[in-house]
């Protein structure tokens, strides 16, 4: 199976490029440990904790993930505030082009994605490309707000004009279920960025490896460091999140 069986199915050509080139998965051998993306680097969790990632395929341990604490949250909203007012400055069109170089990115590299989504996740590999297709398909609905989201003025009477527009809020959160390891982030997260709010992402600890990678496709489209933040954990760090100030 692979993106041909994919298209078979009446999936869009364009989701999904298939790439002899693959990334090297982790496995009992080679695990991955999975920190948090702050500033645009990762850096493991306050508390020094983690917890195992385990294959629900063969029960085997492929990595570990941080388990942070409220503090930790903190130090990405701070981040994330800091990086906003430049982020937000930038006209709409060069914050969606930076997005449209994630898309092709994520495109180049969707079996590689797909891959880890049946590692960590459990899904047949078709099942996992369509998730990063579907998922790439909101990124590229991203692409387009400039067009979608210009705001409008209407002329209600002939002394008074109405005025609608879309202005960026700030540091935004968004947390996410362990079910679709891609697809699921890409409802919010790049919407979010082009819309020119920051955010912080809370991925479930089930499925780190995913957006992981994730992560650093982001940075190598050119994100830059601040704009998109990770923090991993359980049910303090979804908590910190609803609670904090600064999340908007």
């Amino acid at each position: 199976f692979g993106a041909k069986h994919l298209r078979s199915q009446n999936m869009p050509p364009a989701a999904i490029t298939d790439t002899e080139d693959h990334y090297v998965l982790p496995n009992e051998e080679n695990q991955i440990q999975v920190d948090n993306f702050i500033g645009g680097k990762f850096a493991a969790p306050s508390t020094g904790n983690y917890l195992s990632v385990l294959s629900p395929s063969t029960s085997a341990k492929v990595g570990s993930v941080g388990v942070s604490a409220s503090s930790d949250v903190d130090t990405a909203v701070k981040s994330a505030k800091n990086a906003f007012a430049s982020w937000s400055s930038l006209t709409m069109k060069s914050r969606a082009a930076i997005m449209l170089k994630f898309h092709a990115l994520v495109r180049e590299h969707a079996r590689e994605i797909a891959e880890l989504i049946v590692l960590e996740n459990g899904k047949n590999i078709t099942e996992a490309l369509a998730d990063v297709a579907k998922g790439n398909e909101t990124v590229e609905y991203a692409c387009s707000l400039p067009q979608l989201a210009q705001g409008r003025i209407l002329r209600v009477s002939s002394e008074v004009s109405c005025q609608d527009r879309r202005d960026p809020l700030g540091v935004v959160a968004s947390i996410v279920p362990f079910n679709f390891p891609f697809m699921v982030p890409q409802w919010t997260v790049p919407i979010a960025l082009v819309m020119g709010n920051t955010v912080v992402l809370k991925p479930s600890e089930k499925v780190p490896l995913t957006m992981r990678r994730t992560a650093e496709l982001m940075k190598e489209a050119g994100i830059p460091d601040g704009v998109f933040n990770m923090v991993q954990g359980t049910k303090e760090v979804v908590e910190a999140l609803i609670d904090h100030e600064d999340i908007r």
